[in-house]
């Protein structure tokens, strides 16, 4: 049974954060006074930061459809059942959730942003896992 249920947007602040980030550091990869036997260098440079911010706006993306608190810290997300390795980190604009899937190696850190889901579904999400994180473990 879920304890809470919403079907999460694209964060828009998530978004802007990271195209910020990548402009600033293309600008400066664009501003550095290179020689000019280093054209291949700063152009490789300029190409991997253009492709991250590219993976980055993907992944940000993916971040959208139907999520599930349920109980003993456990998550329904993408079709899969994932148990809450840690507390969540969780701040006023968003909430970090580091998820391990039943049965599989690795994990996967899913960011919740606060403009992803509605205001009263957000301070019902924070409050039942404030509550989770009180009387659950460490």
């Amino acid at each position: 049974m879920a304890l809470w249920q919403s079907d999460l947007s694209v964060s828009w602040r998530a978004q802007w954060i990271s195209l910020l980030f990548h402009g600033l550091l293309a600008l400066l990869v664009l501003l550095m006074p290179w020689p000019i036997n280093y054209t291949l260098l700063w152009m490789l440079l300029l190409l991997i930061v253009v492709f991250s911010c590219v993976r980055s706006q993907r992944r940000i993306h993916a971040c959208q459809g139907t999520f599930k608190l349920l109980e003993d810290f456990r998550v329904y997300w993408k079709g899969h059942e994932w148990q809450m390795m840690r507390k969540p980190w969780i701040i006023d604009s968003g909430i970090m959730l580091k998820l391990k899937r039943q049965g599989q190696r690795g994990s996967l850190h899913l960011w919740l942003g606060a403009d992803s889901i509605d205001s009263e579904e957000w301070r019902d999400l924070r409050r039942l896992l404030l509550q989770q994180q009180a009387s659950g473990r460490e």
